[in-house]
């Protein structure tokens, strides 16, 4: 199987294009100093040279150095994040070609059973932080509209990530932000070991999975402030961190809404490919971290 993957020079394109793939994957990268992926013609004809089997879309916009750029920058984040993604499940259609489309967890706020606040947002469910829920923040309103309009169409699938986080120093790494970050918004999440993700991931392809949604997080739930506490255990943050204590506290310092929510992620589970628990994917990555240092 060969895949084409596009935006192999971002953060989760990187990690994607260092990874060892599995027997009989072959990953192709792609970027746009050696090809003009967003001219259809060129990427087409870049799919039927390699014919590949499989797009791979870890473009968009996050926005840098967070998500209130995308606020600032509404236009190219729409473009990037939602017409984009459309134009390629178009593109892989006329192809033959599976799409798969880099997600977010993000386009959830909350638990969607309070009596049971442990059981998180499955793949089926309607996303709540959206346009057609407000408020959001625009960048969580992209991602949900780009589910809204590609989801349903034939062999395409839509991989969940929250809030990724690896062992290497990278300012997109959820660790390295908590590490430095002076001010903490304190919230209860799921989140996504990148490494673990990623090697899931190419076995799902390399199994051939049916298309779909899944969401790809570490099972279990975890505070900001347990990971600050492990941070600081592991001596790769030197100081307790400072929580903001109130909600105008927080709009003083952040231009759109966070979104903060559980995600289950039984779904790859019971396909038999289960991730380790939250606490300890985070107690490994912060051992090779500090051995890092």
């Amino acid at each position: 199987m060969k895949i084409l993957l596009l935006g192999a020079t971002g953060y989760l394109g990187r990690a994607y294009a260092q990874a060892k793939a599995p027997a009989g994957v072959t990953l192709v990268s792609v970027n746009r100093e050696t090809v003009d992926y967003y001219n259809p013609v060129k990427l087409r004809t870049k799919i039927r040279e390699e014919r590949a089997e499989v797009l791979l879309n870890c473009s968009g916009y996050t926005g840098k150095p967070n998500v209130d750029e995308c606020e600032k920058n509404q236009d190219l984040c729409f473009r990037l994040n939602v017409l984009w993604p459309e134009q390629l499940a178009q593109l892989a259609a006329e192809c033959k070609t599976q799409l798969v489309q880099i997600g977010s967890g993000c386009i959830y706020q909350g638990v969607p059973h309070p009596e049971d606040p442990e059981k998180g947002f499955r793949e089926e469910d309607e996303p709540n932080f959206s346009f057609d829920h407000p408020p959001c923040s625009f960048y969580s309103g992209t991602k949900a509209e780009m589910e809204k309009r590609i989801r349903h169409l034939p062999g395409v699938s839509i991989w969940r990530l929250r809030m990724p986080f690896t062992s290497r120093w990278d300012g997109r790494n959820l660790l390295c932000k908590l590490s430095k970050y002076p001010k903490i918004l304190e919230a209860r999440n799921s989140i996504t070991d990148l490494s673990e993700m990623i090697e899931v991931s190419l076995r799902m392809l390399a199994a051939r999975v049916p298309a779909g949604i899944y969401n790809l997080t570490n099972p279990g739930i975890v505070a900001n402030s347990e990971i600050v506490e492990m941070l600081v255990r592991h001596g790769i943050r030197t100081q307790p961190a400072v929580f903001f204590t109130s909600l105008r506290e927080i709009g003083e310092a952040m231009h759109a809404p966070r979104s903060a929510c559980i995600l289950d992620s039984s779904k790859i589970s019971k396909l038999g490919y289960p991730m380790r628990p939250i606490q300890d994917a985070l107690e490994l990555a912060m051992r090779a971290m500090k051995a890092g240092l």
